[in-house]
């Protein structure tokens, strides 16, 4: 607080300086309790920022396993895959053995009546679209199962913010993997058909 000195020599408080010290340190005071009534609003957001940032560590995590997962089955199936090639291949070579040697080892007559024939072409139909149906149905179950996986990403990218997988991606590594399995199952189809009847 200043004080001048009147004319008179007198100290005289001066009331300006007084006003504006007092107006500042009710300022002061105004500030220190708007910080005050901010702090539970802070702590909150500081709450939210923290929860927020487990949930995207989380939804990290689980998207990495789900990927090691889905490495490891097609891991799997590719194993699975040429495991049956090679019994095929095996296959292959026993059945042209065999109809190499059919000239001189195998002769074999048989007499097929009308009835008989028309009886095993009728089981033979019937055994095909049991067979396509098959394939339809595996093939439907496939789809879902691959849809259900595409969800359940999907999910887990969209709730959480800065992962993100290209839907468009895992739909053509799924179709890809789907095509695989069917071109097989219809070889494996294609090959008894063709040998066996």
């Amino acid at each position: 607080m200043s004080i001048k000195k009147s004319k008179t020599n007198e100290a005289q408080p001066d009331f300006d300086d007084m006003m504006s010290e007092v107006e500042e340190e009710l300022e002061v005071q105004q500030i220190e309790q708007n910080i005050a009534d901010r702090v539970p609003e802070l702590r909150k957001l500081s709450e939210n920022i923290d929860k927020a940032t487990t949930a995207v560590i989380n939804a990290k995590l689980s998207l990495e396993s789900s990927i090691r997962q889905t490495q490891r089955e097609e891991g799997v199936l590719g194993a699975a895959v040429n495991t049956i090639r090679g019994k095929v291949d095996t296959i292959d070579k026993h059945i042209d053995q065999v109809l190499k040697d059919a000239p001189t080892k195998l002769k074999v007559t048989v007499t097929v009546c009308d009835t008989d024939w028309q009886k095993m072409q009728e089981l033979h139909a019937q055994w095909m679209e049991k067979e396509k149906q098959m394939l339809v149905d595996q093939r439907r179950q496939q789809e879902v199962l691959w849809q259900k996986q595409s969800y359940r990403l999907t999910d887990i990218v969209r709730n959480n913010e800065g992962v993100w997988l290209s839907q468009r991606l895992f739909y053509i590594i799924g179709s890809l993997s789907l095509l695989s399995l069917i071109t097989i199952v219809l070889e494996i189809a294609a090959y008894v058909y063709f040998h066996w009847m």
